[in-house]
């Protein structure tokens, strides 16, 4: 090699060395260390168990169909405990994933209930233990259910009634349930502060099985008076059944299932005693009976009063209007009307009545005294359909 080239070749592998200087290709990454490793976060702490009650605990006055539940977040519940004033435990149970424990009973009104739990997770455990009391009533009311069951016709409406005063009738309504088979289309409407009724747009269907719920227990129903109980009743509708008379004609027809199965001739109430025109639900029967005026505001012993003994007495009103055996007026039946307001029939006709028709089935009445009144009896049906929503504390007013 001559010396001009040997010295070129040195100069250059001189600069390749230098510090500092680069060549064509990218600097190698750096190589960690041998015998070290990458660095791992560490795991985060286990949240801690919390037990929750629901109302929460220390919690005063609350509604007793509110139901009580205790509940534990990040763990799962071992044991709950909840016992009133008497030590008496309220029943209960978990869920599926052991998280939530219900009651299984209604609070009673005006108790304390003490609660302790416990529950375990991952975290701390927890142990809980505190008092929930219940509201106070000013006093109680207690709903009668009517029919109670059993069969009646279709007429019948339903009747609630109260002992104390509703003054939050809507209250009230929103806690009445009627279920039907087959479905119908029905309403409630007040009658007064105590009573409430339901009756469909038309009678029942004959043959429907009917459930009624009076949902009231825990329920303010106004001025601090509160639900006794709730109640759940159910009852069927049998044949239809309705007797019809018009005053022209004095002749009392009875259908059952819309065929004539009976005609009886009547006498109605005389020019002073007018048996009101409308339509008339059996309220109840009695095999013999003693028709009283004075029950309705005529002595006895004063002009137009009377104390008789019956047969077959068949009740169509508080007012006194009945269908029943009268013997005395046969003479009379079917041509004119002598009676106080009842419907006279012979005895063996008032026997066939009360042998076949029963409470809730139907006798209109046409052409005679004055309107049956809605509050008389079950003189639900009097009322339009109309006028009948309009008596629902839940109706939409007029515009």
């Amino acid at each position: 090699m001559s010396g001009s080239r040997a010295t070129a070749v040195l100069t250059a592998l001189l600069v390749l060395a230098l510090p500092g200087c680069r060549a064509a290709a990218a600097d190698p990454v750096q190589a960690a260390p041998a015998g070290t490793t990458s660095a791992q976060p560490a795991p985060a702490p286990a949240e801690p168990v919390v037990i929750s009650t629901d109302p929460p605990l220390g919690a005063v006055d609350v509604d007793p169909v509110t139901p009580l539940r205790v509940n534990a977040g990040h763990g799962e519940l071992t044991a709950v405990t909840v016992t009133d004033e008497d030590g008496v435990v309220l029943p209960g149970g978990l869920d599926a994933d052991g998280t939530t424990w219900t009651a299984a009973a209604d609070l009673g009104y005006d108790t304390s209930y003490t609660v302790t739990a416990s529950a375990v997770g991952a975290g701390t455990p927890a142990q809980a233990t505190g008092t929930i009391s219940t509201v106070r009533p000013r006093t109680l009311t207690l709903p009668t259910v009517y029919p109670e069951g059993g069969s009646v016709g279709v007429g019948q409406p339903i009747s609630v009634t109260f002992d104390e005063d509703v003054t939050d009738r809507a209250a009230v309504e929103r806690q009445l349930r009627v279920t039907s088979t087959p479905a119908v289309t029905g309403s409630w409407s007040w009658l007064s502060d105590r009573t409430v009724h339901y009756r469909p747009e038309q009678y029942w269907p004959a043959h429907t099985h009917v459930a009624v719920d009076v949902d009231v227990y825990g329920l303010d129903v106004g001025d601090g008076v509160h639900g006794q109980q709730s109640e759940h009743v159910e009852f069927d509708v049998g044949p239809e059944k309705v007797a019809v008379v018009d005053a022209a004609e004095l002749q009392l027809r009875l259908y059952v299932d819309d065929q004539l199965v009976r005609t009886m001739p009547t006498s109605l109430g005389n020019r002073a005693n007018q048996t009101p025109t409308g339509t008339y639900v059996v309220m109840g029967q009695s095999r013999h009976y003693t028709m009283d005026s004075s029950t309705y505001g005529v002595q006895i012993d004063a002009p137009g009063g009377y104390r008789t003994d019956v047969e077959y007495a068949s009740r169509l009103s508080n007012s006194g209007i009945f269908v029943h055996a009268a013997p005395w007026s046969v003479r009379d039946q079917g041509r004119r009307n002598v009676s106080h307001g009842c419907l006279n029939v012979s005895t063996a006709d008032a026997g066939w009545f009360y042998e076949n028709f029963g409470r809730g089935d139907v006798v209109e009445v046409a052409g005679a005294g004055p309107a049956l009144q809605v509050w008389d009896g079950f003189g639900d049906w009097n009322a339009s359909w109309a006028d009948w929503q309009a008596g629902s504390a839940l109706a939409t007013p007029a515009a």
